[in-house]
């Protein structure tokens, strides 16, 4: 405690502090921003894990199998819808409001929402017309056919949605980001699920709940898009970019359609190989697998516009310390809990009922793969970002069918582990290939020696962690699962504490310090 309580001491000087290895006002945006991110990342990631442990324990394997296929497709038809437009609002967005453009802001989104808006018909109209080919000829089950149709519905408004949240992001008002895209829409639909449920209504209340939610979700969007850049309502004659925008956009709608096909083709080669039961017992433990990177997403938020301009400013030297914080923070947020999900995955897959205990071994790979993917930091916002959108593009292409080919190799013999296996080892060539290319093409590397500092607390952790799990028997599943969790959380930050903490942490915990004292002041004066 000693220790810890010199570290906070010695923060005050910080801000005054004439050393500038890393820029204060940088770490400090980072800070705040990320901040607002995570805590939106962590609460609509809990809410909708809470939601998905509901859907597995009420509807069962098959059922829940059932609404994985329809998201799963859903998904992949709202990415071919969005056009690749979240990642080109954010970019023009963000440079157009540092150049003090509002003609060019409203010209973008304008252009973005039309553009969405009618590709996301056109998709929705497609998706409806051959729901019965999809669920009858491809996956043999015929109730996938009224699952597809209805959330064929609610393609456009869920688009809508995810265009009015970029454009929040691009202004970095991640709180609005997070309310729209996170907490808001995963709080409705968990709400609606759960009277459907009571009121007996499986799986149709789980379809409809999923969109209602997002029309709702939709109309907070354009509110906050209101609040957020008034001259959207005004007068003010919009100056259209929407050739430029389509001409950075197109690539990234193809390069996150490719890194979302790698994330769903295993659910849907897993159906079209094996049964609903598969796919339900496989999601239940990417639900969990994947949902672990909340602190690398949060982080990103706030890193992709701050990316976008300091490169087109020319403020490279910020732009590699800007990755240097940023991958350093994701892998020591994140470490902990996927080791914790890798080392106790058969007591958490307990959590959506005794049938899904077989997807243990699914989530400690999945987990695995995903430590490679938070430990090489963002790189595809520093890509994208930074006009190597075509490269990265080739990078998905490749890997994905890279991904498809491992899937029909592995899922035949190994069932949803081969998927998983699949996933890993896609996981893991994408974001090698990627920090090649960083390092070559802008000479950034994101890792230094206080990288070494999370890596040898997540060791120390993993080794007590893996003693407790062999020699303490513990009947009990959650009893087991919450005593591993502390030990191997309190492990951990015991060995990352007593290594001492760096300039930029220390920043950090100066800014949340101020930030409790804020609200708790603030909640002292109403009580008054």
């Amino acid at each position: 405690m000693e220790k810890i309580d010199y570290q906070m001491r010695s923060i005050e000087g910080i801000e005054s502090s004439t050393e500038k290895e890393i820029p204060d006002w940088m770490t400090i945006q980072v800070a705040k921003g990320g901040g607002i991110a995570l805590l939106g990342n962590v609460v609509g990631k809990i809410i909708n894990l809470v939601l998905h442990i509901l859907l597995g324990r009420v509807l069962g394997p098959g059922s829940y199998g059932i609404y994985a296929l329809g998201t799963s497709i859903i998904s992949i038809s709202r990415s071919f819808s969005l056009l690749g437009l979240k990642k080109g609002v954010v970019r023009f967005c963000a440079k157009f409001r540092g150049e003090n453009d509002n003609a060019r802001i409203k010209g973008t989104i304008l252009s973005a929402l039309l553009l969405s808006l009618i590709s996301s018909a056109i998709m929705a109209a497609i998706l409806f017309a051959f729901s019965h080919l999809i669920a009858q000829k491809f996956f043999h089950e015929p109730s996938l056919t009224w699952v597809l149709r209805v959330f064929a519905i609610g393609i456009p408004f869920y688009v809508l949605m995810e265009v009015t949240s970029s454009f929040a992001q691009s202004f970095r008002r991640i709180d609005y980001q997070q309310g729209v895209e996170n907490i808001f829409p995963s709080f409705i639909n968990l709400a609606l699920v759960s009277l459907a449920f009571i009121l007996g209504f499986k799986l149709y209340g789980a379809v409809g709940g999923f969109v209602i939610s997002g029309i709702i979700s939709a109309g907070l969007g354009f509110h906050f898009l209101r609040r957020i850049f008034p001259q959207f309502r005004s007068r003010l004659m919009p100056i259209s970019n929407a050739k430029q925008l389509l001409r950075f956009s197109i690539p990234t709608l193809f390069l996150g359609l490719s890194y979302l096909l790698m994330t769903y083709t295993d659910r849907i080669m897993l159906g079209y190989f094996g049964n609903a039961s598969d796919v339900g017992i496989y999601n239940a433990a990417a639900q969990l697998g994947l949902k672990a990177t909340i602190f690398l997403n949060a982080i990103i938020l706030i890193y992709s516009p701050m990316v976008s301009d300091l490169y087109n400013r020319k403020m490279y030297k910020d732009l590699d310390k800007l990755f240097k914080i940023a991958t350093k923070w994701a892998t020591m947020l994140s470490l902990p809990f996927l080791l914790f999900l890798a080392i106790f995955s058969k007591s958490l897959m307990m959590l959506f009922g005794s049938s899904f205990e077989a997807g243990a071994t699914v989530l400690s790979i999945i987990a695995l793969a995903q430590l490679f993917n938070v430990g090489t930091g963002p790189l595809g916002p520093l890509l994208q970002m930074t006009g190597k959108q075509d490269i990265d593009f080739v990078n998905g292409i490749t890997v994905l069918i890279l991904n498809i080919g491992f899937n029909i190799w592995l899922i035949p013999t190994f069932g949803a582990i081969g998927a998983a296996m699949a996933l890993g080892v896609s996981i893991i060539i994408f974001h090698a290939a990627r920090l090649i290319e960083v390092y070559i093409l802008l000479k950034i590397f994101p890792y230094d020696n206080r990288y070494l500092k999370p890596l040898i607390a997540g060791t120390v952790a993993t080794l007590i962690s893996i003693a407790f799990r062999v020699l303490v028997d513990i009947d009990q599943w959650y009893l087991l699962a919450i005593s591993g969790f502390f030990l191997l959380l309190s492990g951990y930050l015991i060995v990352l504490l007593a290594m001492g903490l760096d300039k930029e942490d220390k920043v950090v915990l100066y800014k949340f310090k101020e930030k409790i004292s804020l609200v708790l002041g603030k909640s002292r004066i109403s009580k008054t």
